[in-house]
């Protein structure tokens, strides 16, 4: 059990073997109305249905366009009209989409009602869980509305990863990656090793996602409403969302933050902040995590790419804040201008990783 300390209130990270076992436990003594990932309960319907057969199921297709702020008023009316009250819980079942609306629902509702988590995509597990954020689209906008309210409970049922296409595994593995970076390099090291044996033994997960949560806990214990140390956590998201809008989705979340790490560390080398041949080193080690992803990102999409940094909600002006990295454990954020800076080695990266 992993507990998180936090400003609303602390909650736990349990594990349970089976997404039945989670439910029941769910549900114990709780008035619970649940929010579904559609094709979750498609794959699992039968622990669903008989766990919570006697409960309403609002079955929510994981989009990005069901995530805009237009689209949640049906929702809110529904759980309304099916007569949810202050005193109920919101049962949460999904990956980051469905936790997004059901973090956002849960923390305006009568003003903050109980909520419970079961994530069930590596992303969701290895990070999103934890950290109390809520990211919700208006309109051409992606995540610029948002709260930060966390589950009361959080139940990780690893089983329901074996389901997972493999570029969604990679896609968690890509923020896992990350958060070791981010740790140091015992951390890194021992990673290299888990990583190793899950081609072998898919069981090793386990490890890779708590080893995760652990590292992450750090950083939002601290700082839960991300005004200084928790900033760090960014490494790779500043470039790796623009690769995401930019190519209209083409690339899974966490593959394009693996290729934003490969991007962040390309301008730490080329500012002098990383030994020449740091680049090269970790590009070679992330190939099989991001490839053949690298060939949607091209010279003839910057603009599209720049026109999507501009956007982020962490840049202001003609200057981007983004995270650089002077080697692992060692991530700060720097201030680049625009046009000077990011534009002419975002053009050298892209010719570099195609």
């Amino acid at each position: 059990m992993l507990e998180i300390q936090s400003q609303f209130h602390p909650y736990c990270v349990e594990v349970k073997e089976g997404l039945k076992d989670a439910l029941t436990q769910a549900v114990k003594d709780k008035t619970v109305f649940t929010l579904v990932d559609s094709n979750v309960f498609h794959l699992y319907s039968q622990p669903i249905e008989e766990v919570l057969s006697d409960r309403p199921i609002l079955k929510i297709e994981a989009t990005e366009e069901q995530k805009s702020f237009e689209r949640l008023t049906p929702i809110f009316l529904n759980l309304l009209e099916l007569g949810f009250r202050k005193d109920c819980t919101l049962l949460v079942i999904g990956g980051g989409v469905i936790q997004d609306i059901g973090c956002f629902i849960a923390s305006v509702l009568f003003r903050g009602i109980k909520w419970i988590l079961i994530p069930t995509t590596l992303l969701a597990q290895c990070d999103s869980c934890i950290g109390s954020k809520s990211s919700i689209n208006i309109q051409n906008f992606k995540n610029q509305i948002g709260t930060f309210y966390p589950p009361h409970e959080i139940i990780l049922v690893f089983s329901v990863l074996k389901t997972l296409p493999s570029d969604e595994i990679r896609s968690g593995l890509g923020e896992i990656i990350k958060l070791n970076l981010l740790a140091g390099q015992s951390e890194v090291k021992q990673m290299k090793i888990n990583l190793q044996k899950l081609s072998s033994d898919f069981l090793e997960i386990q490890n890779l996602i708590l080893d995760a949560l652990n590292i992450k806990k750090r950083y939002i214990e601290r700082d839960e409403f991300d005004k200084g140390v928790r900033n760090i956590l960014n490494y790779g998201h500043t470039f790796g969302h623009a690769y995401e809008s930019a190519t209209n989705y083409k690339i899974p979340h966490g593959i394009a933050v693996t290729l934003g790490v490969l991007t962040a560390t390309f301008f730490s080398e080329r500012l002098g902040m990383v030994e020449s041949g740091y680049f090269d080193n970790l590009q070679e080690f992330l190939k099989p995590y991001y490839e053949p992803y690298n060939q949607e990102l091209t010279s003839n999409i910057l603009e599209l790419i720049l026109g999507a940094i501009k956007l982020d909600k962490k840049n202001t002006g003609r200057s981007i804040n983004c995270i650089l990295t002077r080697g692992e454990g060692q991530m700060e954020k720097v201030s680049l201008e625009l046009d000077n800076q990011v534009r002419p080695l975002l053009n050298e990266f892209l010719t570099v990783i195609c």
